[in-house]
């Protein structure tokens, strides 16, 4: 959950998060509990609302002096203040840090700049020294899952599942049965991993993706299966995750939940 404080407001913040979308939301909330037209922020057609991001993942530095170092200085159009949004400013070099950086050094009264990345260190001190940091508390739960000790082997059978051999899909089940390995934290970590594969599946982009690290695996997941095979994983795991918490047979429910 990502919560920017309304009363008092900064001129800059970085909000780290894996979940870009939730990002936009949160600031969109923010625009309009300080005043800006809720049509026209929710359409993200604000005139004093602007967003940065790049297709390729590589910001430019021509982009951020012409669509924030040369704009910066003048007032807002119909707004009390201007909000700029940049994504992802984990992918900004250090020489365009340093563009934006007198920018951020003595900002307007009027401007607001949002940097929404998935590792705030990756930020220039200088840039992180002034700015708000603002963590969103449910990446905690996506970053847990990455120091999984089957991780690869978890991550492989749930995109084979439709080629594994039967025996295959058992044994595996069997070790979640058997307590060798926590059947909640392998539920965990398909629910992100599903969630992600959906997602890119319907916007084709890999912007707004929770597990950053996966993305290469999301992507197989979301190629390897359709939409109605990935929501019937879905409601399989769901079931799982009933089965877990009511003792029922957890080496069958695992075998089933991979019979897709």
């Amino acid at each position: 959950m990502i919560s920017i404080p309304y009363k008092k407001i900064y001129n800059a913040y970085i909000i780290e998060t894996y979940n870009y979308e939730s990002a936009k939301n949160s600031i969109k909330e923010f625009a309009m509990a300080n005043g800006f037209d809720r049509p026209l922020v929710e359409s993200e057609n604000h005139p004093d609302i602007f967003y940065l991001e790049s297709p390729d993942d590589n910001i430019k530095i021509d982009a951020v002096r012409n669509d924030i170092v040369n704009t910066a200085i003048y007032s807002p159009k119909i707004a009390d203040k201007k909000i700029y949004v940049i994504y992802d400013a984990v992918n900004l070099e250090e020489v365009v840090q340093n563009a934006l950086l007198k920018t951020l050094e003595e900002p307007p009264a009027y401007d607001i700049f949002f940097l929404v990345t998935s590792n705030a260190n990756k930020l220039l001190e200088t840039i992180r020294s002034r700015c708000i940091t603002i963590k969103d508390n449910e990446d905690i739960d996506y970053r847990s899952v990455l120091e999984l000790e089957y991780l690869e082997d978890a991550i492989l059978n749930i995109s084979n599942a439709k080629y594994m051999a039967v025996s295959d899909k058992m044994s595996f089940a069997e070790k979640f049965a058997s307590k060798e390995y926590k059947l909640k934290d392998l539920i965990k970590l398909y629910r992100y991993l599903l969630r992600d594969a959906l997602l890119y599946k319907l916007t084709l982009s890999k912007k707004y993706l929770h597990l950053k690290e996966l993305e290469d695996d999301v992507i197989t997941l979301a190629n390897t299966y359709d939409i109605k095979v990935l929501g019937k994983m879905i409601d399989g795991l769901n079931y799982l995750a009933d089965a877990n918490r009511n003792n029922v047979n957890k080496k069958i429910a695992l075998f089933n939940f991979l019979e897709v």
